[in-house]
């Protein structure tokens, strides 16, 4: 494995809480791993600020913890063994010219990672791969969720033949959609030949995400598998304590707030269901069923605000991909990612429509 003398990390803010402030403060800082705190030795950090927005924390970071502060992307990135570019936000809407700018001054072999999604499009997200290859860039993009802990520890046997899978998530598009992606496609990837590809999406609002239930379009009995492991029943638990059946009771209707939803069919019939439920539960919950008809479920587990430690599970993971240039997850999660969001967002309207993806037909495995 190579040294790691120096990271450059391309922002376009830094604000406490952020995936920026979190991933930034870990490779400067250091973060709990193995019972211990590790920290990186002899590496330099330096770091671009695209807009002012975040520059007294940064500041204050350099007088104290001898962070480098850059005025442009090539002096940030000058030398650098590794790039890490973070878009605002949640990273669900990339600043492609940022990610763009992170390519063409990385110095081969240097990795290059990009926080949530890699490309607005499909097209954008394939010429950016394109120009890393290119350049012998190893080029990654993600979030935290596909390596943080999940409550049980559970995964899919390798070449599992699934049924159906569903993943609860909150929030507001396209950040949810982007997070039960990278939730539920390092659980599902692991089936029978991998996966295979997106053939059709159909996108559900209101209502019609219950009626699509009561006619079988999404599994009642998973989506009470997948709320089983959540520690955030909302409601009456909330308010007074106590415990509550809130799929049998038929609650969820009652507490979901403006429920979305999106019905995918793979290119190999499994069928998989994302549901946006703000207001019933407050964490990220999946169930799968086999095709044994055993049910598999977890949380994907976030570890309370302010420290996140989910960051300290990324960064680590990162760590490891900078230093061999191995990829820790599938490389084409990340344009199928960028190909769904992008047909979500252009092609949600109106709601019910079957929306073909043969574009989205991108086959890989685990």
């Amino acid at each position: 494995m190579k040294a790691l003398r120096k990271i450059a990390f391309l922002l376009e803010e830094f604000e406490l809480g952020s995936p920026a402030q979190q991933l930034l403060d870990r490779f400067l800082l250091g973060y709990p791993q193995d019972g211990g705190w590790h920290t990186l030795t002899d590496c330099q950090i330096s770091v671009h600020l695209s807009t002012g927005q975040g520059t007294d924390e940064l500041r204050q970071r350099s007088n104290d913890f001898g962070l480098v502060r850059e005025r442009n992307v090539a002096a940030a990135c000058s030398d650098a063994d590794a790039i890490v570019a973070i878009s605002q936000g949640d990273g669900a809407v990339a600043n492609e010219g940022l990610i763009i700018s992170a390519l063409e001054q990385a110095s081969a072999p240097a990795g290059c990672f990009v926080h949530g999604a890699l490309a607005n499009s499909l097209a954008e997200a394939k010429k950016l791969s394109r120009l890393a290859e290119s350049r012998n860039i190893p080029l990654l993009a993600g979030t935290p969720l596909p390596v943080t802990w999940r409550l049980p520890q559970r995964d899919l046997r390798p070449n599992t033949p699934l049924k159906e899978a569903l993943i609860i998530v909150q929030g507001q598009s396209p950040a949810a959609e982007l997070h039960a992606l990278e939730g539920l496609l390092p659980v599902i990837e692991r089936r029978s030949h991998g996966e295979s590809g997106i053939r059709r999406l159909r996108y559900l609002k209101g209502n019609e995400v219950w009626d699509a239930g009561k006619r079988g379009l999404w599994s009642g009995a998973l989506l009470a598998a997948a709320i089983s492991r959540s520690n955030t029943p909302q409601g009456d638990p909330v308010r007074d304590g106590r415990t509550q059946d809130l799929v049998g009771l038929g609650l969820v209707p009652k507490l979901a707030r403006n429920p979305r939803g999106w019905l995918i069919v793979h290119e190999d019939k499994l069928r998989s269901t994302i549901l946006v439920l703000d207001g019933v539960v407050a964490d990220y919950n999946f169930a799968v069923e086999t095709s044994d008809g055993e049910v598999i479920s977890a949380q994907i587990y976030r570890p309370p605000a302010p420290p996140d430690h989910q960051y300290s599970r990324l960064a680590a993971a990162l760590e490891e991909f900078f230093r061999t240039g191995l990829r820790p997850w599938p490389w084409e999660r990340s344009i199928l990612i960028a190909g769904f969001l992008e047909a979500a967002r252009t092609s949600a309207e109106p709601s019910g429509k079957v929306i073909e993806t043969p574009e989205l037909v991108i086959a890989y495995g685990s």
